[in-house]
């Protein structure tokens, strides 16, 4: 579905015409002076980050701007209906990701840090954060220059993912009276016969702090659900201490399909708590963090519905409590700034490094008709990014789960990921991913992946394969074809997908094969860092005698990103 487009946001970006072939770009700044260290694509330092020059931080001027300036505005009446629809992000959003104040030392690492971190709030199409000279060489000021996006959407939408269309009525607005605050309100059904309806509210500073609350309500063809969760998360590299709390309630079901036929649904009721809290040491570019977290979930069990019910074991009402500790080492080596690698016309941050993660606890488990036990928990996980030259980059991800009890793994998962982005091609990305996962469960419901459209296979239905083990490859030529068209920028894409598929105890066999092209579709004033994707797919297998037609979808989002 091509959620999050709103038709108001097509009607302006489709009709703006040739006064917006070019959103007007932030007004120019003197330019700043030289970095005193090596630096970096976005200006962070190659060296150690303690070893940078730091000035003193003097002025923080702010300037801020509607989606369109004044000058496209006046020539195009959709524009001014754009910006009079928004309101323009107040200066004290901004000021509250600043952590450094006036007086205090400041590195252009610290500036590039704050503009990666406006950047990923979604509210802006564009943002500038620079350090400039002053009379003083001790003393720099710190220029902020930010131009919004469109945040509100509302209107009808109709997408098709597959063999599956489906369509909807939603309104939004992600920028409520310049405070950054989001409220949503949404319905969405497919011609599955499965819904969703809900209304939700983001306070991005609950009280004027640094801590977020999100609130949902609404209901699904299975059921009603609610959930409330605070975080107070890392917001800067050398933040220290972050925690969280949630809970919720669902009345919800699991599904399971056989070549696209739902063949059984599990219905259950969950009720969760939830809390975290972590702390983190070292420096900007090497830290280690640590934290406690403890969840709590009581779910109970309704009749399964379906053929297949009899060969699905169904727990009895269970309940559980996990408390364990969390150890995540990092050591961050770069950022990179890239336009046309997953996003087209915006700005996409991306961090080279490593990351390994350690997590170790119990799982208390109380089942109706069974002893309560403790089990021992443990999960784990590597994420390697680098970069060889300035125009390929790799990323390999690593990972699995495990819960015991006596000496026998009664739950466990492992998976792998690998990323190749190639960007030495004019006007192109070759972008290569490749995803393995294995999972299997004894006391809960039983695990079912499914392969097809969507699920990492395009040209197949969305629910054709399924299984307990899946790898996908998926291999594409992203092309800038360099056209505009009112306030969209135009891509295309070339792609071809394998993917395997089977139960535990068998093996993966041939591959599914499919080729495909598509247009991609972007825009910094209204989709920001989103894009549209049109695709045409073409099935390259039959299945069990079973052969298979093209199929189009239109979706928000590429179908695999670096992250």
């Amino acid at each position: 579905m091509l959620a999050g487009v709103g038709l108001a946001s097509l009607l302006v970006g489709a009709s703006l015409g040739p006064a917006l072939a070019f959103s007007a770009p932030l007004a120019p700044s003197p330019a700043a002076p030289a970095a005193a260290v090596a630096q970096t694509s976005d200006g962070t330092a190659d060296e150690e980050f303690e070893a940078e020059l730091s000035w003193t931080l003097g002025r923080i001027d702010i300037g801020r701007s509607n989606i369109y300036s004044q000058e496209v505005a006046d020539e195009s009446f959709l524009a001014r209906l754009a910006n009079w629809t928004h309101w323009t992000t107040r200066e004290s959003v901004i000021r509250r990701e600043i952590w450094f104040d006036e007086g205090e030392p400041v590195t252009e690492r610290l500036a590039a840090e704050l503009e990666r971190n406006l950047r990923a709030t979604g509210l802006f199409g564009e943002v500038r954060v620079r350090l400039l000279e002053t009379d003083d060489l001790a003393v720099r000021d710190l220029e902020i220059r930010t131009r919004d996006r469109l945040t509100l959407s509302g209107g009808a939408s109709v997408g098709v993912v597959g063999d599956i269309a489906s369509g909807g009525v939603s309104l939004s607005e992600s920028n409520l009276f310049g405070t950054g605050d989001r409220i949503r309100f949404g319905f969405f059904e497919n011609d599955q016969d499965e819904f969703r309806g809900s209304v939700s509210y983001r306070d991005r500073y609950f009280l004027g702090t640094w801590t977020t609350m999100n609130a949902e309500i609404g209901r699904t063809d299975d059921g009603d659900f609610a959930s409330l969760r605070f975080d107070r998360p890392f917001r800067y590299l050398e933040d220290r201490f972050g925690w969280g709390v949630s809970g919720g309630f669902a009345e919800a079901g699991r599904d399971y399909f056989f070549l696209s036929d739902r063949v059984a649904l599990i219905p259950f009721e969950d009720e969760r708590l939830a809390a975290n809290t972590v702390w983190r040491s070292g420096t900007p570019s090497k830290f280690v963090t640590g934290g406690i977290t403890t969840s709590y979930l009581d779910r109970r069990y309704g009749a399964g519905i379906g053929p297949a019910v009899p060969t699905i074991r169904i727990p009895g009402d269970t309940r559980t409590l996990f408390v364990g500790g969390t150890f995540r080492w990092t050591s961050i080596s770069d950022f990179r700034k890239a336009r046309g690698f997953d996003t087209i016309d915006f700005v996409q941050d991306i961090q080279l490094g490593t990351t390994a993660r350690v997590e170790l606890g119990g799982t208390y488990r109380d089942e109706i008709g069974f002893d309560e036990v403790v089990q021992p928990t443990g999960s784990g996980a590597v994420d390697l990014s680098f970069g060889l030259g300035e125009h390929r980059l790799f990323r390999a991800a690593a990972g699995g789960a495990v819960r015991l009890e006596g000496e026998e793994a009664v739950g466990w998962s492992i998976n792998g990921d690998l990323r190749a982005y190639d960007t030495s091609y004019w006007r192109q990305t070759i972008a290569l991913a490749t995803r393995y996962i294995e999972a299997e469960e004894t006391q809960d419901l039983p695990v079912q992946f499914l392969l097809g459209e969507g699920n990492g296979l395009r040209g197949y239905p969305r629910r054709e394969f399924t299984g307990e083990r899946v790898l996908t490859i998926n291999l594409e030529d992203r092309i800038d074809l360099g056209v505009r068209v009112g306030s969209f920028e135009l891509g295309a894409a070339v792609f071809t997908d394998f993917g395997w598929i089977a139960d535990r105890d068998e093996s993966l066999g041939r591959p599914l094969r499919s080729v495909g092209i598509g247009l991609r579709i972007g825009s910094d004033s209204l989709l920001g860092a989103g894009i549209g994707r049109v695709d045409l797919s073409f099935p390259l297998d039959d299945f069990e005698g079973n052969t298979y037609d093209p199929l189009f979808s239109v979706s928000l989002g590429q179908a695999f990103t670096f992250r």
